[in-house]
């Protein structure tokens, strides 16, 4: 899902084990999907990481 997020909270979304992905555009002044802050930030595409298959 395509999300508006500050550049703190798109980390956070990595580190909880999604795909966060910049959409074309630039940074500005938006108010964060997340925390809700006003900051500057860009849209993302939102998604869950899919697991990986390993051979064995």
């Amino acid at each position: 899902m395509k999300m508006n997020l500050c550049k703190p909270c798109s980390l956070g979304l990595v580190a909880d084990g999604k795909n966060v992905k910049q959409v074309a555009g630039r940074c500005e002044k938006i108010t964060c999907a997340q925390c809700g802050r006003r900051r500057y930030g860009s849209a993302y595409e939102v998604t869950d990481k899919k697991r990986e298959e390993t051979r064995k």
